[in-house]
């Protein structure tokens, strides 16, 4: 691993008493995304803020690119220059009333020059897909899209470390996936990423490496989650599985399914006439997607018309969705097949 951030012994012990950190050993190298894992109190933000010098340790040492962190102001601007931040809340980060105006705020703090501060701008709003928006009042925009004002900011200042704090909270499936294709443009630039977050589905899909806390302490670190830490956690470890949606009006492929389901009159007919008995026909759509977010291959028939109905429900969960339309029956047929 090509350390860029690491902890050595690391503490902290709030004005309260309370003990947040208690001997924290952290890796993170260029070039993956490191997973923060943990319940709520296990003292995952309290790391993330001692990466860039925004709390200062009560003991042990924060060491970026080989170096403790010194806590003078020019160390400080050093350091966060080469570590951004983006928060949980994009209300506590944006600024500025203008897009534009936020993102290159940054950039006015380390005296760039306008020209490089514009190119920069535009440069970071296309990365997060805001192209357009720099004259945007920040307070009239989406949750998502001040999630990803906030991520351009940082990016802007072309940092050697991204450190994200929930970055999915609140988000809709469609910001779920922003949020991954984001990371994993950041991850391709060769970035070190450090995320924490509770979205264990999330976690599988972007982590290279995974630390898991609990009680202000390490209990695991590794490139798996182990289901005994998972348990401990309250998390699942498995990801999302699949759910095939097939309209009434094509052939009932074979597929070699966990659940069955029909959905509507037409749906019931269709399955019916296929020889499917399926498991459920009451709710048939929640049930479908409630199965598939436990892992289980799901094949939905249901009334042509309830397609949009199904794919944006589906959406808001981390579930992998194929709606079949007339000939690729036969190629889900013939994957079938080879795997049996």
């Amino acid at each position: 691993m090509n350390l860029v951030i690491e902890t050595i012994d690391l503490w902290h012990v709030y004005r309260n008493g309370v003990e947040a950190l208690k001997g924290v050993n952290f890796k993170a190298g260029k070039g993956e995304t490191t997973i923060l894992l943990g319940r709520n109190g296990a003292g995952k933000t309290t790391l993330l803020l001692h990466f860039n010098g925004l709390l200062k340790p009560t003991k042990g040492e924060v060491l970026l690119e080989g170096k403790p962190i010194r806590y003078d102001k020019k160390s400080l601007f050093e350091v966060r220059k080469k570590v951004g931040l983006v928060f949980q809340n994009p209300d506590d980060q944006l600024i500025a009333p203008v897009v534009w105006q936020d993102v290159a705020f940054g950039l006015k703090n380390i005296g760039l020059d306008d020209r490089e501060i514009d190119e920069r701008v535009k440069q970071a709003l296309k990365q997060v897909g805001l192209e357009g928006f720099e004259n945007r009042l920040c307070n009239m925009l989406s949750e998502g899209e001040k999630k990803r004002v906030a991520i351009a900011g940082v990016v802007a200042m072309e940092p050697e470390v991204v450190i994200m704090d929930e970055p999915t909270a609140g988000l809709d499936g469609f910001g779920v996936r922003d949020i991954v294709e984001i990371v994993m443009m950041l991850k391709k630039e060769g970035k070190a990423i450090i995320i924490s977050t509770h979205d264990i589905d999330f976690a599988l899909e972007i982590g290279d490496r995974f630390t898991v806390m609990d009680g202000g302490k390490i209990i695991h670190e590794g490139k798996d989650i182990p289901e005994e830490i998972a348990e401990k956690c309250g998390f699942r470890r498995k990801i999302g599985g699949k759910l095939i949606v097939v309209p009434h009006n094509i052939p009932v492929p074979d597929v070699d399914a966990d659940f069955f389901a029909a959905a509507g009159d037409l749906g019931r007919e269709a399955a019916y006439k296929a020889g499917i008995q399926p498991n459920t026909e009451c709710a048939a759509i929640e049930k479908s997607i409630l199965k598939a977010i436990g892992g289980s291959t799901v094949l939905l028939i249901c009334n042509a018309e309830m397609i949009k109905e199904v794919k944006k429900e589906a959406l808001n969960y981390p579930v992998k969705i194929e709606v079949l339309t007339e000939g690729m029956e036969k190629r889900i047929w013939e994957s079938s097949q080879r795997m049996r």
